[in-house]
């Protein structure tokens, strides 16, 4: 299974901020949309992606004055992605490696959408169940 059937099957919306959204405004998104992380895009590019853990991360370095500070400010500048013909278990890799649970989906230089460990894991499930259902009707015809 590849990163391109997860978004068949969710479609390809990210929600986005821009570098000068107000980590307030950021948190309220996230609380609002029930995700884990919005992109930062300049023009259509990504520059940077604002997950809960950036959010509690400028909270414990600066307290309260950190909901004021600009997405620009508190959000991650090194942003990992990964190409629509990745295997799940690459993208699984990539997540555990880098420690994160958000992967944008970029192929020549467009993003195409962004998938989460939640969307990886329920790809892998699915996979492992129709694996095992092949596996018994193997069994069964022999």
């Amino acid at each position: 299974m590849f990163v391109s059937d997860i978004l068949a099957e969710k479609g390809g919306i990210v929600f986005s901020v821009t570098p000068r959204t107000t980590a307030a405004q950021v948190a309220e998104q996230l609380s609002t949309r029930r995700v884990g992380s919005v992109l930062v895009l300049r023009e259509n590019e990504v520059v940077g992606i604002v997950s809960e853990r950036d959010l509690v991360r400028g909270m414990a370095q600066h307290g309260a004055a950190a909901l004021e500070m600009e997405a620009r400010e508190i959000m991650t500048t090194d942003v990992v992605s990964c190409d629509p013909d990745d295997t799940i278990e690459q993208v699984m890799a990539i997540m555990t490696r880098g420690r994160f649970r958000h992967l944008p989906v970029i192929r020549h230089g467009e993003l195409l959408g962004l998938v989460s460990i939640g969307d990886v894991v329920k790809a892998r499930l699915t996979e492992t169940q129709v694996e095992a259902e092949a596996l018994k009707a193997y069994i069964v015809a022999s």
